[in-house]
């Protein structure tokens, strides 16, 4: 960790990450000691990533990498004044768990007794990953390159290795498509298909599960978040007229909810075809 120009920064790596990248002087006295400020902030920042941490729970239905980056003020009371989202993951659902999570996190802690600061602007960077291991992750990536260029037996090792890596998970499903995928590419129609078959079965067990758990949430919690993520998991089993329910119910619980209606208007529309 280092202070330059009034910039505090923390890199934290960690299996889901959560990284504050920086934290930012606003409003604050000129400090005559850059160490001064470091120790004043330095287990601040650790705790405040901390509960940002506690209160993340990423959405478990994407087939790659999420990243989301947002940049958020506290004030010296650890109450948030602004948030924006300066990196999107390209998934909304993404995007609103990370605002989520600091909706549950704060207000942080009060700012240390001996700083001037008046405020903290910081820079927060969402990552997940949707490899359960380091080689399955290697494995994954060589498949996908040597599939790319048309040398599909090699990619049909490594995702081979892949699969063997996490033994019939229902969450890496998707791995049986892309062998799916590469097994056509090779001639092997019998063998695609079967494969097709395991990934949809293996995604329907998971759509469900997930679908039970993210019930149980949004009875417990009952926010408009839990809800509009009930109505995802509905939508992705292909269940619109449960998902239409469920974000009927976000939207009752905010006032804050053109997101939830223009989400509604598409589950709409997709419930039609």
């Amino acid at each position: 960790m280092g202070v330059l120009r009034g910039k505090i920064v923390l890199f934290i790596m960690c299996l889901l990450l959560s990284i504050p990248v920086y934290a930012e002087d606003a409003g604050s006295a000129p400090s005559s000691s850059g160490a001064s400020v470091q120790n004043d902030f330095s287990e601040y920042m650790n705790t405040l990533q901390g509960q940002i941490q506690k209160n993340w729970n990423p959405p478990d239905f994407l087939e790659k990498d999420g990243h989301a980056t947002i940049m958020f003020s506290i004030n010296r009371c650890g109450d948030i004044i602004s948030t924006q989202i300066v990196e999107s993951s390209g998934d909304e659902v993404f995007d609103e768990s990370a605002m989520e999570a600091l909706r549950k996190a704060s207000p942080f802690n009060h700012f240390p007794a001996n700083t001037s600061r008046g405020s903290l602007t910081i820079k927060y960077s969402f990552d997940t990953s949707i490899v359960k291991t380091d080689n399955m992750q290697e494995y994954v990536k060589n498949a996908d390159k040597y599939y790319n260029i048309n040398n599909h037996q090699t990619a049909l090792n490594y995702i081979n290795r892949a699969i063997d890596e996490v033994e019939g998970d229902s969450r890496s499903y998707f791995l049986y498509g892309k062998r799916s995928r590469i097994k056509r590419a090779l001639g092997d129609v019998d063998g695609a298909n079967a494969d097709m078959d395991e990934s949809k079965r293996l995604k329907a067990k998971y759509d469900q599960k997930r679908i039970n758990a993210s019930k149980l949430i949004a009875e417990m919690e009952q926010t408009p978040y839990s809800y509009f993520y009930l109505a995802h998991s509905y939508e992705i089993a292909g269940d619109y007229e449960h998902a239409i329910e469920a974000i009927d119910k976000a939207i009752a619980l905010t006032e804050l909810n053109n997101q939830y209606k223009r989400y509604r208007q598409e589950l709409t529309q997709k419930s039609s075809l």
